[in-house]
């Protein structure tokens, strides 16, 4: 098991708060960490999966029986299937539940959004990916991260696939069923998944290429706010990171478009059904700047830095030599080159 970054501040927070929501991607290996924390405290828990529509049945609309839980620490796991997490996480703050609670969630819950500001400013949320290289490297060694670089870039870092590489293809598959067949089907109406596959399929093919919603609706014949949704969703289950542009009001620069990349590169090769070695491939440049800017977002959350990310870019290669002469021709001082 990779030694996760997220793991002292995890134990941190729980002896010295009574609430720690963590959220991240199905398979990341969010409960082999609580898991992992619970045992090194030692501390006595109880464990609600709240998946099973048992639990969701005995906890929505009545959380009596997290009142009365006399054990130290009480695991939410999947909390975003349940409807009250607002109230939930108000009795922790108040006192009202005595316990101290852990909510973990594999898609965004619907919370109130200052509350979770409020959680994020006292920093008692904790974001959760697969392994990053920096902790991949700290485990296995900066050299043999190196040598495994190739791997990565075809098969991504979820600990599933890290742990049996032979079968890597079919566990993405499933890790993406569940997470657009199975936790978006159940929050959301989704009901033309044929479309939306396509539309995924598209964003793989045209990774970190300007795009937008009028582009993808026009070639996955749906309409504009359908594929904004769609992409939102996808974004809430932390399969897709969306970079809007940046700019100052600027004539050339563009304005509208956005970026799209995945949170993973083997999600990216599973939808596109190419797991083929790098020295095969005719698409090394999407797969780099996937897993550059994958990892650099990645970093940014899990360190829970105040950082926004933006990509920019002008609607044609400019043949401005430079910001004084603005000639078309070239003077001879630098040329000036967008990416």
């Amino acid at each position: 098991m990779i030694p996760r970054i997220q793991k002292e501040a995890v134990i941190e927070k729980l002896s010295t708060s009574k609430l720690l929501f963590i959220q991240g991607p199905r398979k990341s290996g969010k409960s082999t960490l609580i898991k992992d924390v619970l045992d090194n405290l030692k501390a006595s828990f109880v464990w609600y999966d709240c998946s099973e529509k048992a639990v969701i049945k005995r906890l929505n609309g009545n959380t009596n029986e997290l009142y009365n839980e006399s054990c130290g620490i009480v695991v939410l796991f999947d909390a975003q299937y349940l409807s009250d997490i607002d109230s939930i996480v108000h009795n922790v703050l108040d006192g009202k539940i005595k316990s101290t609670l852990i909510i973990a969630c594999s898609f965004k819950p619907k919370i109130d959004p200052d509350l979770l500001r409020a959680l994020k400013i006292e920093g008692l949320e904790i974001n959760f990916f697969a392994p990053s290289f920096y902790e991949s490297a700290k485990h296995f060694g900066l050299t043999k991260e190196e040598s495994l670089l190739e791997e990565r870039l075809i098969y991504g870092n979820y600990p599933e696939v890290l742990a049996d590489i032979n079968n890597a293809e079919e566990s993405l598959k499933g890790i993406i069923d569940r997470a657009i067949f199975t936790n978006l089907r159940d929050r959301e109406r989704i009901n033309k998944g044929d479309k939306l596959l396509r539309m995924l399929q598209l964003l793989a093919f045209n990774v970190g290429s300007t795009i937008t919603f009028n582009d993808i609706s026009e070639r996955c014949g749906l309409d504009n706010e359908t594929v904004e949704r769609y992409i939102k969703l996808l974004e809430d289950a932390f399969v897709l990171f969306r970079l809007p542009s940046f700019h100052n009001n600027n004539r050339y620069e563009l304005k509208k478009s956005t970026t799209i990349y995945f949170s993973d590169n083997g999600l990216r090769n599973v939808l596109i059904r190419n797991f083929n070695p790098t020295h095969l491939r005719n698409d090394m440049n999407e797969l780099w700047r996937n897993y550059v800017i994958s990892e650099r977002i990645k970093w940014i959350r899990m360190n829970q830095l105040d950082k926004r990310c933006f990509f920019w870019k002008t609607r044609w290669r400019t043949r401005y030599c430079c910001a004084q002469c603005r000639r078309g021709d070239l003077c001879g001082k630098f040329s000036i080159n967008t990416f």
